[in-house]
């Protein structure tokens, strides 16, 4: 969608408080693409206020295809994704919240998991029907939890998908009832301060476009409006699931997910090895990388 059409729809977004503390009170952090990121002034959440309508959003992700990347790539995010459920779980049932393709899925069918995925791209869900066989709702997540308060899970995976949902409280609240007992949620959200500190460092030296926001293919998934609503890190992602009454388990480095561009993925590769040392040295305690992987439970 075009910048065009993104500001023919300002008139109906609506400006909101901040979903983890609630309070109104923000300043403006940076503009891109006719969108306004804000940082909460109470606990530091960046997110795009005003938000986009509901009808806007439905616009953009029915449409929504990542291609190649979607159909051949993620292999390796998705084996270490899969190794840090194995430690917690070693067999059962899995919920992919923006299943895409069913790439993941089909990777835990592998390991001996029944499936079953949520992606409300028209594209991505008839491809996950069509080439892995994987039974698939082609919906948001707030249509499935309405037609399925009952079914229950081992395992709920949200990979990548938090930061774009327009109420990720919500979300989290309701998906908690889509929970066995003793089932756990895994979620993996961009660390926005990695990607913060590149755009600030290229702002301060005068760089055009220090965030990357007039280009297709920009490295700064951290901040992607309208497409990322909610630019997190570790402590106001961990903070946001014990809002929304989960103990987290575990909070580590997620894996790489590999693309087209060599230099990228180079990069990438040598940020989560330096992320896995300093996460080592201090006993768990520093997560610092390009994106971030947390485990919970119901408290």
């Amino acid at each position: 969608m075009t910048a065009q059409a993104f500001s023919a729809w300002a008139s109906c977004r609506e400006t909101v408080a901040c979903r983890i503390c609630a309070s109104a009170r923000f300043t403006p952090y940076l503009e891109a693409r006719g969108f306004t990121i804000v940082q909460c002034s109470a606990c530091g959440l960046r997110y795009v206020n005003p938000q986009p309508s509901i009808a806007e959003l439905q616009q953009i992700y029915t449409v929504f295809d990542q291609g190649s990347q979607w159909r051949s790539g993620e292999e390796h995010f998705n084996l270490g994704v899969r190794s840090a459920i194995l430690r917690f779980k070693k067999m059962g049932s899995v919920l992919d919240i923006g299943s895409g393709a069913g790439n993941f899925l089909r990777c835990m069918r592998q390991a001996g998991f029944s499936i079953y995925g949520v992606e409300p791209s028209r594209a991505g869900s008839a491809y996950a029907v069509s080439e892995h066989k994987i039974k698939t709702f082609n919906g948001t997540i707030e249509a499935f939890l309405s037609s399925a308060r009952h079914r229950q899970f081992d395992v709920v995976t949200m990979l990548n998908v938090l930061e774009h949902l327009k109420d990720p409280a919500a979300v989290l609240c309701q998906t908690r009832t889509l929970l066995h007992e003793e089932g756990i949620l895994v979620v993996v959200v961009p660390d926005a301060r990695f990607h913060a500190v590149i755009g600030q460092t290229r702002r301060r030296l005068g760089v055009p476009d220090p965030f990357w926001m007039n280009t297709e293919r920009h490295p700064l998934v951290g901040f992607d409006p309208p497409h990322h609503l909610y630019s997190f890190e570790p402590r106001t992602i961990v903070r946001l699931l014990e809002h929304c009454g989960l103990r987290v388990l575990r909070v580590q480095n997620a894996p790489v997910i590999f693309n087209e561009d060599r230099w990228k993925n180079v990069a990438k590769v040598i940020l989560r090895a330096f992320s896995e040392v300093l996460h080592r040295l201090t006993r768990g305690h520093l997560v610092l990388g390009y994106s971030t992987l947390v485990i919970a439970q119901e408290q």
